[in-house]
């Protein structure tokens, strides 16, 4: 019994996983709009990952793009094996797997992107501004990291926008894929 309830857990862990990829993918473009949207290089967002790594160019943007889709595979697969566990989270509707995953966009911004942001990856650019080094990154990647630097207001508010609207298109998908797993599940008006 226990380890038939393992692998049910394992099988939607791993739908949530790839509807974390199917929305992570559809939010790929979102980030070069919002380096237009700034004024700033296309890719300066996945950059930011991987030039503390001390990469530069196209391996630190995809270093960068890598991370994003492991952390969104993570994201989903975690989504989804903790809404089979309890009933109150089952997504057995779409509506309800709209709004699960726009809950989970939210605090996965509030409890990781907050915390990353503020503390990892601000530190890490402004210690690119004092490197010895200064023919590791042009002047253009230099004004790019700067800019994000000055518009972290701005960043803060496309992250959360971003988040949320990743949570919603993976509880669309996850709900989408588990249709037919709860098609016979009693609901609470329709809807729980």
């Amino acid at each position: 019994m226990m380890q038939q309830q393992q692998h049910h857990t394992l099988g939607k862990a791993k739908v949530g996983a790839v509807a974390g990829l199917v929305a992570g993918c559809a939010l790929f473009s979102s980030f070069f709009a919002i380096d237009q949207q700034l004024g700033i290089p296309n890719g300066t967002f996945y950059k930011t990952v991987g030039i503390p790594m001390g990469l530069e160019g196209a391996e630190a943007i995809a270093i960068g793009f890598m991370a994003h889709m492991s952390a969104a595979a993570l994201i989903g697969a975690t989504y989804s094996a903790a809404a089979s566990k309890w009933r109150t989270f089952q997504v057995i509707t779409p509506p309800k797997g709209i709004l699960m995953g726009a809950v989970t966009g939210l605090i996965v911004f509030t409890v990781f992107f907050l915390p990353i942001n503020h503390l990892i990856m601000t530190p890490a650019i402004v210690a690119e501004f004092s490197i010895t080094d200064q023919d590791r990154l042009s002047v253009e990647e230099l004004e790019a990291l700067y800019s994000l630097l000055v518009g972290s207001d701005t960043v803060l508010w496309y992250g959360l926008w971003l988040h949320v609207l990743f949570g919603t298109v993976m509880g669309l998908m996850v709900s989408f894929i588990l249709h037919d797993d709860y098609k016979m599940v009693k609901r609470i008006k329709g809807f729980w």
